[in-house]
């Protein structure tokens, strides 16, 4: 079922994709009211969602950024149809889908896509694998060992953390995408998020990376391959940040 899911899942995001790269027409940059994450909808938003709850409503309940909860069924579905839809809108190029497929709680598949360049990262039972919304090979996800810098999400609004990033010497960008940034955290240094934790952010991203070091705690999200990385950023956060963000 898991594999029949995901081909269904890459589909949609193939057609997001397409429509992006060659048909963004000037009526997707509207805003159309606040969705129910509470963030404000563009066109292109509703657009992805309506498509990915066309295709997903037959195999369970939607639950999306936009739309809220839709249907019902064997699985929870948990979309967020466009990641880092404000990136989209201002033309920067990192902004994707998340989707996280549940059942009794446990994510059992996630699919996370990066529609500025086509790449994807899916992952369920013995599967985890980075693919192409461009052509059909798969190739295994690999811890990258020469990383140099991490993502911070949010870092505007944790000055105090990022002095102290910037005193022990960690590097990092501040891209936008909670998701995205997460489906990267084998190939960069480490995932940092603080602010308010949404299941539409992160279900899909903390399912790719159960693998890692992982403290999820309080509004925090802290990621990373190696644990002397981990553990200074873990007391970092933890002694920086405060309330949400």
């Amino acid at each position: 079922m898991m594999q029949e899911i995901f081909m269904r899942i890459k589909e949609c995001a193939g057609t997001i994709y397409k429509t992006i790269k060659f048909d963004m027409q000037d009526s997707f940059y509207e805003h159309v009211g606040q969705g129910a994450g509470g963030d404000l909808s563009a066109k292109i938003d509703i657009f992805a969602e309506k498509i990915f709850i066309e295709a997903l409503a037959p195999y369970g309940r939607i639950i999306s950024e936009e739309a809220g909860s839709v249907g019902a069924g064997e699985y929870d579905i948990i979309i967020d149809p466009i990641d880092g839809s404000d990136n989209l809108l201002s033309s920067f190029p990192y902004y994707g889908s998340s989707i996280a497929v549940q059942k009794d709680g446990q994510t059992l598949l996630s699919f996370i896509a990066n529609y500025a360049n086509g790449d994807y990262y899916v992952k369920w039972e013995g599967c985890y694998k980075k693919g192409s919304l461009l052509h059909e090979r798969l190739k295994d996800v690999r811890f990258n060992r020469f990383a140099r810098v991490g993502l911070f999400e949010k870092a505007y609004a944790n000055p105090a953390v990022v002095a102290a990033l910037k005193e022990r010497g960690f590097k990092f960008r501040s891209p936008g995408a909670v998701a995205l940034s997460l489906a990267y955290a084998h190939y960069v240094k480490f995932v940092i998020f603080i602010g308010t934790i949404r299941a539409y952010d992160v279900e899909a991203g903390l399912h790719q990376c159960a693998d890692l070091f992982l403290y999820n705690e309080n509004d925090k999200i802290v990621v990373a391959k190696e644990r002397d990385v981990f553990d200074a950023l873990v007391q970092i956060v933890q002694k920086e940040a405060h309330g949400d963000q």
